[in-house]
């Protein structure tokens, strides 16, 4: 990271595999990643600390997207919302996610676009736009 310090990365991904390679990709980033599948927990850790980016799977096994990202808008301190999906979204759920606070909304299973849109909303990386 710029000046020196990592920056913390929160990952909510109800696949394990997923969760731990999107660790280790954004580990290797200089992100300290911490990584969770329940969104209740998810709240409870952004409750308790203070992360940079939030990468939240538009699925979760226990809280609905937009209820959590809701919730997420109501905590004191925003943390930058990377929503990731496995299959392109509608344009209206695009909408309802930059609406809920959402930075960009990237492929999940495309690990260069993910960390591309990390180092993106967390300010690294200055971009017109993400594909």
């Amino acid at each position: 990271m710029k000046d020196g310090t990592k920056k913390k990365a929160l990952i909510l991904e109800n696949s394990h595999q997923t969760l731990r390679s999107l660790q280790a990709m954004l580990e290797e980033a200089g992100f300290e990643a911490f990584g969770t599948w329940s969104g209740h927990e998810a709240l409870e850790l952004l409750k308790s600390g203070t992360f940079d980016v939030l990468l939240v799977d538009d699925y979760l096994p226990d809280l609905y997207v937009g209820d959590f990202l809701e919730r997420v808008g109501r905590l004191p301190v925003q943390p930058w919302i990377v929503v990731m999906h496995g299959s392109k979204p509608k344009p209206g759920k695009l909408r309802h996610y930059e609406a809920l606070g959402a930075c960009v909304v990237v492929d999940k299973h495309n690990a260069a676009k993910v960390r591309q849109a990390v180092s993106y909303c967390s300010g690294d990386e200055p971009l017109a736009r993400i594909n």
